[in-house]
């Protein structure tokens, strides 16, 4: 230890000897350095800036810019921590820093904050100075700063060589000195010239304006009196208050509170020009401090932003208006699909009733014709409203376990006739190893295989129309299911395939004169396919056909129920049901009687909202069939005057021919029991029907659960009576409830985390079957299903869904038994 202070004490002579070999210490401030000093200041952007020499006992100052003091003591220094090393020493708060926290320069009021130095080395490798900065503000240079001031700490150390050579070479050496210090001057004064060519770019290309700390302009450019339409007298001494507005007068006050603390200020500024008329600025405030940090003048540098201001407000109106006749479009669509669905609906209705009639086979062609083409039209208008439905946004995803199989066997029986008639190959190959069953929208799946086939079986006349389905994991739970469509058909031009995916696009100008169609298929697909994170292609070639590959992640589904379950033992005979029809149209009036006496219902028929309510007051009803838009009371109305002022539990199957926007979810919010669009099927309705009579007939109204045994969980009673003592049916069902329970429990949870609280409204609804198969309480599936749309409470509804979850884990335990 005594070595090593032996070392540092020779160290420290060297070093004062290498300092007194400069002949300085009896010069200890050299007006030389003054213009060195004053650009540091500037380059650095401190007030304070120092060339300083220290000895054992105290440092002094060759230069210096924003202090009074001409030395200090050496234990006072910020630079004696910079004597210790060769680089930069740069202290961004020091308040914060252990070195100098404590120091008296630094715990003063509006004491030091900021403190960057650099060793001032000779030749010899002794630090006999520094060159430093200082700021009452915490802050950081930047490189360019930091190189800067290295640059110029080399200059200082040529400066003091400069006049160590002087000493000794004398008057030949002077005059070399000199020159040097003429060098450094020119240097100088080109730096400080290119300031003032940046500065003057400042002014032309932007408004400069100087306020005193009262707010009244003192200087302003041409620039900025040119945006404003004002002459420089007229500005200069006026308070700024003059170029403001009514609106921004209310807010300036606080605003120049905020400047004359030291905070900067920048944004969009409305000002007045002299006309009256209103001007647009992006400007900037910069407060401007003396060394005490008060503020001696504000600068503001601004941009005249008016033109491009006023073209977004037109481009807002636009989007606007755009928005606003979106809304008139897709409520006029909504209106047309109505309006179109309504009649179809009628004569499809009709037309598959005289098909069950009728045994002429010339009439029975004639009728399957008119069945023909009303389906046409049906998918004609289908493809228009899908368009609307995804353009708008509300077009939904359903998730599910279906088989894949099974899907595309649905789509082939669909399609297989138009092939047979065309005496084409038609036939699908699955890849062996493919998991078959998958969780997604199998209805999409079905539609845009129906599009990308039927179209396939269109334009191929002669050869064959084959698809070929493949997988590639990609992930334990999740696949990538490619599918190949591939015809011989008439196939498209090279510059056609950039447009084939457009809506209203098609190959040829013939092309829907020749084979019919609206050309919105593709489009339709495309969207579907890329809404579920999928990708279509396709390649094809004049006279030889083409290949349509599209691809889709799906998730891997669990095992569905056995193929051999009866699907319909749920339904039950409609022999004597009582039900009221809420209907205006006089066709579909005619065609839900028919079809509803056929099957042994006794029905009354109103025609508005209204009678039907007429009806309610003196007769009891087993079902309500509810049109949506009828005239005096429509179906919504009607429906909460029947549930809120009569307080009747009959259930109510909503019928709307209106597609495009989601009405399901409002049916259910209002009261509803489900949902039925049109046109439907005659089975269609009748399983609807029968569905919703089972459940109801079976309802069970236990009370809360944690005031039940755990035999009060379930009640398998109910699912006894819906199988009919199909034991093997039971079994099926309880084990699709606990897969789906399970599965639809989860993605609840998952959706309350990421606050998708339709969703989960959507799933509890689903839940409300399946809990009722099994007589289990729906208490808190109602409360989940009946979320408020508007500021739900998130702490309500995680507590109802863990009380969900607890009420599965005990159903799940009685069910293993």
């Amino acid at each position: 230890m005594d070595s090593l202070n032996k070392y540092s004490q020779l160290k420290e002579v060297k070093r004062l000897q290498e300092l007194l070999s400069y002949n300085i210490l009896d010069t200890p401030y050299e007006q030389d350095f003054d213009g060195l000093v004053e650009l540091i200041s500037i380059i650095c952007d401190s007030p304070v800036a120092i060339i300083s020499l220290i000895d054992a006992e105290r440092q002094w100052y060759k230069a210096k810019k924003g202090v009074e003091n001409r030395e200090v003591p050496v234990q006072e220094t910020f630079c004696r921590h910079t004597l210790l090393q060769d680089e930069i020493l740069e202290i961004q708060d020091a308040r914060l820093d252990e070195r100098v926290k404590d120091n008296p320069h630094v715990t003063a009021e509006n004491g030091i904050r900021f403190y960057a130095g650099i060793p001032i080395k000779t030749a010899a490798g002794y630090n006999i100075g520094t060159v430093c900065v200082v700021d009452t503000k915490p802050k950081q240079l930047s490189e360019n700063q930091k190189k800067a001031l290295r640059l110029l700490t080399e200059q200082a150390l040529m400066l003091l060589e400069a006049r160590k050579k002087n000493n000794s070479l004398g008057n030949e050496v002077d005059s070399y000195l000199r020159s040097k210090i003429k060098e450094t001057e020119q240097q100088l004064i080109q730096k400080e010239n290119e300031y003032k060519r940046l500065l003057k770019a400042i002014k032309r290309s932007s408004g400069v304006i100087e306020f005193s700390p009262d707010g009244r302009i003192k200087k302003v450019n041409q620039y900025f009196l040119e945006t404003l339409g004002y002459k420089k007298e007229e500005l200069i001494g006026k308070h700024h208050r003059i170029l403001l507005d009514e609106e921004s007068k209310k807010v300036n006050k606080a605003f120049w509170e905020e400047l004359c603390a030291g905070s900067f200020k920048r944004g969009r500024l409305r000002r007045l020009h002299k006309d009256g008329s209103e001007v647009w600025i992006q400007a900037t405030y910069n407060p401007v401090m003396d060394s005490f940090n008060k503020i001696i003048k504000v600068i503001k540098i601004g941009q005249d932003i008016t033109r491009e201001f006023r073209e977004e407000k037109a481009i807002k109106k636009a989007k606007d208006t755009a928005e606003a006749l979106n809304v008139q479009k897709d409520n006029f669509i909504a209106n047309v699909s109505h309006e179109l669905r309504t009649p179809i609906h009628a004569i499809l209705g009709f037309t598959e009733l005289l098909l069950e009639e009728e045994i002429n086979p010339v009439k029975k062609n004639y009728l399957k014709s008119v069945k023909t083409a009303g389906d046409n039209l049906l998918f004609i208008i289908n493809d228009i409203l899908d368009l609307s439905k995804i353009e708008a946004g509300i077009i939904q995803m359903e998730s599910e376990v279906f088989s894949l199989k099974q899907v595309i066997e649905n789509v082939f029986s669909i399609l297989h006739l138009k092939a047979h008639q065309k005496k084409i190959l038609f036939q699908f190959h699955i890849q062996e190893d493919l998991n078959l069953n998958l969780r997604g929208d199998k209805n999409r799946l079905t539609q845009i295989l129906l599009n990308i086939l039927g179209n396939a079986i269109k334009f191929t006349a002669v050869g064959r129309v084959e698809l070929f389905v493949s997988s590639q994991k990609i992930s334990a739970e999740n696949s990538l299911i490619e599918f190949k469509v591939l015809d011989t058909g008439i196939g498209i031009a090279p510059e056609k395939l950039n447009v084939i995916f457009e809506r209203f696009s098609q190959a040829e100008d013939t092309t829907s004169r020749q084979f019919g169609g609206t050309g919105l298929g593709l489009n339709i697909s495309k969207q579907l396919i890329e809404k579920q994170q999928g990708s279509i292609l396709v390649e094809s070639e004049t006279g030889k056909g083409s290949v349509f590959t599209f691809s889709i992640p799906f998730a891997i589904g669990n095992a569905l129920p056995g193929e051999n379950s009866n699907q319909y033992k749920i339904a039950q005979k409609l022999s004597g049901t009582k039900i009221l029809l809420c209907e205006d149209n006089e066709l579909n009036q005619c065609l839900a009687k028919a079809i509803l006496n056929e099957s042994g219902c006794s029905v009354d028929l109103a025609e508005n909202g209204q009678k039907g309510l007429e009806f309610l007051k003196d007769r009891t009803y087993d079902l309500i069939l509810m049109d949506i838009q009828m005239p005096v009371l429509d179906g919504y109305q009607t429906t909460s005057i029947i549930r809120k002022d009569l307080k009747l539990k009959t259930p109510i199957l909503a019928l709307t021919a209106n597609f495009l926007i989601s009405e399901r979810q409002k049916c259910l919010e209002e009261g509803m029991t489900d949902y039925l669009p049109k046109p439907f099927t005659k089975e269609e309705l009748i399983i609807k029907i029968e569905h919703i009579l089972s459940l109801y007939k079976h309802k069970i109204t236990s009370p809360k659960l944690e005031n039940v045994n755990e035999k009060g969980v379930v009640d398998l009673q109910v699912l006894r009576e819906l199988s009919g003592g199909d034991l093997e049916f039971e079994k099926e069902m309880i084990a699709l409830f606990k897969a789906q329970a399970a599965s639809l429990i989860l993605e609840m949870e998952l959706d309350v985390n990421s606050h998708n609280y339709a969703r989960v409204r959507t799933n509890a609804h689903k839940l409300k079957t399946s809990f009722g198969m099994i007589g289990a309480d729906l208490l808190f599936l109602n409360t989940l299903e009946t979320i408020p749309v508007k500021d739900p409470v998130e702490k309500n509804i995680r507590q109802t869904l863990r009380q969900l979850q607890e009420q599965l884990q005990k159903i799940m335990d009685i069910l293993k038994n």
